[in-house]
């Protein structure tokens, strides 16, 4: 008589073929079948194909990279991308104000910054996450800050008053009085007049600063350093109100979107070096179909969101858009952030709602909403690494943390099922 067969006697090798079969989620289950099976499982040599399909946790991208807090092991992916997919989150209200305004972040791997009228904040990135945790407070009383970009040792603004502003990272100016508190003034740098009306658009690259305004005038300046000067390197004017602006990865090329009321296109690809436009997009344009955010992928790919409610995806190569998702609730988005992968977030003008992509799929995957306080507001801005999704409202901001093992499912993924209608997207 022979011994029965037992899976758990096979070989090892043959044991992580016959896995490699199973899903992430039969692995978890699997792994607690037998100390041997554990042992296999718990090794990374399963996980690293499973890993490179994940949603929102791949981490393929160094400049995604550059901001998650933290860079998650190969199993620790699968287990949060399930959370992002199911809506599986814990929500913080970070702060909220009475006023309503138009705020822009941007993250960091140790900052999260918000704009809102006057004000600019750095908030440090701790757990639990706590808005008494600030890093940076400036308080700007005599315009608004529309945009602004964040680099390793300072701050570029564009303000309603058309001014563009230096604020430092690293050497701190004279405690001014705000009325309440004293706060250290970061100010290194100001250009007054640097456009006629608000600087909607703000992008640095390693040579290069660019500006752009609602004027429809896009400006090319020198770097923050002792050869700055009042004076750009160049003019551009697409004739055009400016919403949008964005240099590729490689800093040879930069984008604009415009409101798509004006002359010509609302989509420009330049030539940072000749300034001159280097990519036609070959598209048929709806009058008002203007462009409020956008980023780059990567050197050929180039992804737009805004008033015609399509997130859709550019190759500079063809000229030619070459896919493109519809919102849910044909509202316009306002704002989107990529893991530079397949990974996107857009963000709505209606419900505080937020939406996950993914590029490889015609359909959204999951909704967030933000509206924690039953107040209705446009998702102003957004920004999500591995683990958390943040948020800027006109009066809340809000983070969404994916990383724990017991959150409560928010799944609204059926809640709004759709279909394309054919000759609907045609026209579009």
């Amino acid at each position: 008589m022979t011994d029965d067969l037992r899976l758990d006697t096979l070989p090892s090798d043959a044991l992580i073929l016959i896995f490699d079969y199973c899903h992430a989620f039969d692995l978890v289950r699997l792994s607690e079948v037998c100390s041997r099976f554990h042992e296999i499982i718990r090794d990374k040599i399963l996980w690293v194909k499973k890993s490179k399909l994940t949603l929102a946790t791949n981490q393929t991208s160094k400049r995604f990279r550059a901001r998650c807090n933290p860079v998650l092991c190969l199993r620790t992916k699968w287990q949060i991308s399930h959370n992002w997919q199911y809506g599986k989150y814990n929500t913080n209200l970070i702060f909220s104000q009475g006023k309503k305004l138009m705020p822009w972040i941007q993250l960091s791997e140790d900052t999260l910054w918000w704009s809102g009228g006057h004000q600019l904040f750095g908030f440090a990135r701790k757990q639990p996450f706590s808005h008494n945790d600030i890093k940076f407070a400036q308080l700007n009383r005599r315009s608004d800050i529309c945009k602004f970009v964040v680099r390793d040792d300072y701050i570029i603004s564009g303000h309603r008053d058309g001014s563009l502003k230096f604020w430092s990272l690293t050497n701190s100016g004279p405690l001014h009085y705000d009325g309440t508190n004293y706060i250290v003034n970061h100010l290194c740098y100001n250009i007054e007049e640097a456009h006629s009306t608000d600087v909607n658009a703000v992008e640095e690259t390693p040579q290069v600063v660019i500006s752009g305004s609602g004027d429809g005038v896009i400006k090319i300046w020198m770097r923050p350093g002792e050869t700055m000067t009042n004076v750009p390197l160049k003019c551009l004017n697409v004739h055009d109100r400016i919403w949008s602006l964005s240099a590729d990865p490689t800093g040879q090329k930069f984008a604009v979107g415009s409101s798509g009321i004006g002359e010509g296109a609302p989509l420009h690809i330049f030539d940072i070096e000749s300034c001159k436009e280097s990519n036609v997009m070959m598209h048929v344009w709806r009058r008002g179909a203007g462009i409020l955010d956008m980023v780059w992928d990567n050197p050929q790919t180039l992804l737009t969101c805004g008033y015609d409610t399509y997130l859709r995806k550019w190759d500079l190569r063809s000229g030619k858009c070459v896919s493109y998702w519809p919102d849910p609730t044909d509202a316009t988005m306002y704002c989107m952030s990529s893991d530079y992968q397949y990974s996107v977030v857009t963000g709505a003008q209606f419900n505080c709602k937020a939406v996950l992509w993914d590029q490889r799929q015609i359909n959204y995957v999951q909704l967030y909403f933000m509206n924690l306080r039953r107040i209705s507001s446009p998702l102003y801005s957004l920004c999500f690494d591995s683990t958390h999704l943040y948020g800027a409202t006109d009066q809340h901001l809000v983070e969404m943390d994916f990383s724990g093992r017991c959150n409560k499912e928010k799944n609204y993924r059926e809640i709004l099922k759709y279909k394309w209608n054919t000759s609907e997207i045609i026209r579009r």
